[in-house]
């Protein structure tokens, strides 16, 4: 029977924390629907009436409805703040209607994706500069200056937006003006009509003052004081506020848990204190930003005293040192199901071996797995970010395969196997000063390398766009659909994932489209790339890995748009053989004499018969680097010193590569008596 998606095993601890860099796992799903924001707005909308009709029609006085019309703001405000963050609920359509819905008693002049947008870069930047961190406008500058900012906080989010239209999508700069233009046409309205005073009295001042309490209470009393950024530390870019929570905690709709927030966004409002209880000392233990209700700033001694909370220490159990060489024998920390026939595979690293493990994202590891008595050498791609402490590989069972079935079935967490240190060329290194747009194009376990690429590349490069074009039957054979997922909250703006299913009808896609998730029926189509990214070459890197197919189609179609091939990037895991090639690179071969350097040392060794270079070097012992043996990956690629060579096939090595006298070792059958190559060249 076919498991869902939703029945399967979220992210464990340490894949979140790589997700999350370092934060601990809250342990708080996101609901279907949250129904407490939506009985907050149902509650909100119900006070609006009621204060409205008391006003224009029951003739209460001003004073006692001005204040309920600013409860409005301010309440429904969390209902906005809610939808920005995705924390409504799981599904997009819901976000987006009660963001909708909320924003226009929060600031009628302004769209809900221009808020969302302007929002999330607080988060981005928090306590940055103004010009980046668009709510440091209410704690920079005199003192008796801050109630006239916290007053046009709203404003200023419009200041900060409107410079950034032209690189806004058109159908947010379309809502926005049109909904400004429809403010402005409403007060024209009102002052020729003669009931200014009427929208005035219910929306214009309550609305000033709703705005400064939100100022006051979400940015200000949080963020005030401190200077880490959130890029140099999340834990003291805002704050808790402790003490008289009976109080505080409905009167500021758990916002005095504001530090939560910041570390967990998708978080639900009222989840905030359960979750810092669930970690309090992981938070703790990070020297978290912490002040009480009458404003003394804790330290962490104070705070566990304050609590009375006892410090804690574990001792992680010493691993067995490595083996000579580049092969570790690591311990393997947790085996995840994935899909039904794939995992991921976590392994625990020693302190003294995290240098020799550091990788750039895209890089893979080659694992030897003893299996009934015989050793089998596989590799597979690194698929976490470079940025995390977590060491993760994935594995999808082959039908047959001998590796792939131990692996995915039999492996168990404990177990220990032999890893190599990273290595390979498929590689995207990240530039924290660039503002680039990356493009995936994967299909099934091709995204294990890129899910690297793209989790590294948004958080370095922090201007950075990533398009995901993943292609697989359906959902429940998607490999890591919960983390992206994750990762298109955190990037949200900046991450753009589409599903691919061959194995849906387009009334399926348009469901799962409502469902918030942007999803194609049927298979990736090369054609179709412009539309899903824009002009191809705008992009600055392409990033394919897939079946061979797939990935000659895609390419022969960026190639014939003139995209530059330096800018497309190829991995296969299982290549397909060249048929015609293969009879004639062998009749070409002779045997040789190979003089090749290797990590330094030279060796020489004969390749006779119908052997390459590469399994010549293997029959001889040499430990000469590769993973495919496929000429796809590029592991084994070597520069031609002396000698000619006629390589089968070549689906990774550039021109440019080859016009220096690159080789794929692989691939490559002697037409020379002697030959001299350099496998670190």
């Amino acid at each position: 029977m076919t498991t869902s998606v939703e029945q399967r095993p979220v992210l464990s601890e340490a894949e979140s924390r790589a997700v999350r860099r370092g934060v601990p796992d809250p342990g708080i799903p996101v609901p279907r629907v949250s129904v407490p924001t939506l009985l907050l707005y149902l509650a909100s909308l119900l006070l609006w009436c009621v204060a409205t009709w008391s006003v224009l029609g029951a003739g209460v006085s001003a004073w006692v409805t001005v204040p309920m019309h600013a409860a409005v703001t301010f309440l429904m405000f969390t209902v906005l703040h809610e939808a920005s963050h995705h924390a409504a609920g799981r599904y997009s359509r819901v976000n987006e209607a009660l963001g909708r819905m909320s924003a226009p008693f929060v600031a009628g002049f302004a769209s809900f994706p221009a808020f969302r947008f302007v929002h999330i870069e607080h988060h981005r930047n928090t306590n940055e500069h103004r010009s980046i961190d668009p709510d440091a406008w209410t704690s920079h500058g005199p003192v008796w200056q801050l109630p006239l900012r916290w007053a046009t906080q709203d404003l200023y989010y419009i200041w900060f937006w409107a410079p950034r239209i032209r690189r806004r999508p058109r159908a947010e700069v379309v809502e926005t003006v049109a909904l400004a233009a429809a403010t402005i046409g409403v007060i024209t309205w009102s002052v020729l009509g003669g009931w200014f005073w009427s929208l005035a009295v219910i929306y214009l001042i309550p609305q000033r003052f709703g705005a400064m309490v939100l100022a006051w209470w979400f940015d200000w009393l949080p963020h005030h004081g401190l200077t880490a950024t959130e890029s140099q530390n999340r834990f003291r870019a805002t704050r808790v506020r402790v003490g008289l929570e009976w109080l505080l905690t409905p009167l500021m709709l758990y916002q005095n848990y504001h530090l939560v927030h910041h570390l967990h966004p998708a978080i639900p409002f009222y989840r905030y204190i359960r979750a810092w209880r669930c970690n309090e000392d992981a938070y703790v233990s990070r020297d978290s930003a912490i002040i009480t209700a009458w404003g003394k700033e804790l330290s962490a001694s104070e705070y566990r005293a304050w609590r009375k909370l006892a410090d804690s220490f574990y001792t992680e159990s010493a691993s067995d040192p490595a083996e000579a060489g580049r092969i570790h024998r690591l311990r393997v920390s947790e085996v995840r199901s994935l899909t039904e026939d794939s995992v991921a595979i976590s392994f625990e690293l020693p302190a003294e071996l995290r240098e020799q493990f550091r990788f750039v994202p895209g890089q893979h590891m080659t694992v030897h797995v003893d299996v009934d008595g015989t050793t089998y050498r596989r590799t597979y791609s690194i698929c976490t970010s470079a940025t995390s402490d977590l060491l993760r590989i994935a594995v999808k069972r082959v039908p047959g395969g001998t590796v792939s079935t131990y692996l995915t079935q039999r492996l168990r967490a404990g177990d220990r196997i032999g890893v190599q240190e990273p290595s390979g060329r498929f590689t995207l290194r990240p530039d924290g000063g660039a503002r680039r747009h990356y493009v995936g194009v994967v299909a099934g376990s091709g995204i294990t390398p890129v899910i690297s690429m793209l989790s590294t590349a948004l958080l370095v490069e922090e201007d950075s766009r990533f398009t995901l074009i993943y292609g697989n039957r359906d959902p429940d054979n998607t490999m890591f659909l919960d983390e992206l997922r994750m990762l298109e909250r955190r990037f949200e703006g900046r991450l753009r994932v589409v599903h691919h299913f061959s194995g849906w009808s387009s009334e399926a896609a348009e469901r799962q489209r409502d469902d918030g998730e942007t999803s194609v029926a049927g298979r990736i189509e090369p054609s179709e790339l412009t539309r899903l990214t824009g002009d191809p070459l705008a992009v600055d890197g392409w990033y394919l890995c897939g079946p061979q197919s797939l990935v000659q189609d895609v390419r022969a179609a960026l190639r014939n748009d003139d995209v530059d091939s330096d800018r497309i990037h190829i991995e296969l895991f299982h290549p397909e053989r060249a048929t015609n090639a293969a009879p004639q690179a062998v009749q070409t071969a002779v045997d040789a004499t190979v003089a090749a350097t290797v990590r330094g040392r030279r060796v020489v060794f004969r390749v006779e018969g119908d052997r390459t270079v590469l399994d010549a070097a293997l029959h001889n012992n040499v430990d000469a680097p590769y993973a495919c043996r496929g000429g796809a990956c590029g592991t084994c690629r070597a520069r031609l010193v002396q000698g000619t060579v006629d390589m089968e096939q070549n689906l990774v090595l550039g021109d440019r590569e080859v016009a220096e006298g690159y080789v794929l070792t692989c691939q490559s059958y002697p037409t020379a008596a002697q030959i001299v190559v350099d496998y670190d060249a």
